[in-house]
């Protein structure tokens, strides 16, 4: 699959989570992650700057928290419409599926029925005689 293929098959809420929700996720992840490991690191450059660092992980989580909550409410109704939907395109599978068997019995029957033909008039061919032999 190609990668305009794939866009392509990518709904509206997969790609605004993509752009937006992401990016601000992986920022807020990055920070505490980062807060964490310094405060292991060098605690003395931290605990003198918690709030600080506590302060820069709420503004980000501030945009952060919203946008993903949104977004997940979105991707959680599309996910539910897709569910209600599947009935419906399982039967429509079946029902396809069922028809394109009919149709190539139908066409392995007449296939048949001409090889059956074929047969006889080749058959038929061979016993004719020229008409000069039959004198």
């Amino acid at each position: 699959m190609t990668k305009q293929q794939r866009k392509q098959t990518q709904s509206f809420n997969d790609q605004m989570v993509k752009k937006t929700v992401l990016p601000a996720i992986y920022l807020w992840l990055l920070a505490a992650g980062t807060v964490v490991a310094m405060g292991i690191w060098k605690p003395s450059v931290v605990l003198p700057n918690i709030e600080g660092f506590i302060a820069l992980i709420a503004i980000i989580g501030g945009v952060a928290a919203p946008a993903l909550q949104t977004v997940l409410r979105m991707w959680e109704s599309e996910q539910s419409i897709e569910i209600d939907n599947m009935p419906a395109e399982l039967k429509h599978s079946r029902e396809t599926s069922s028809i394109q068997q009919e149709h190539s019995i139908d066409l392995e029957k007449k296939a048949q029925e001409h090889q059956h033909v074929v047969e006889k008039h080749e058959t038929g061919f061979s016993k004719i005689v020229p008409i000069k032999e039959r004198k």
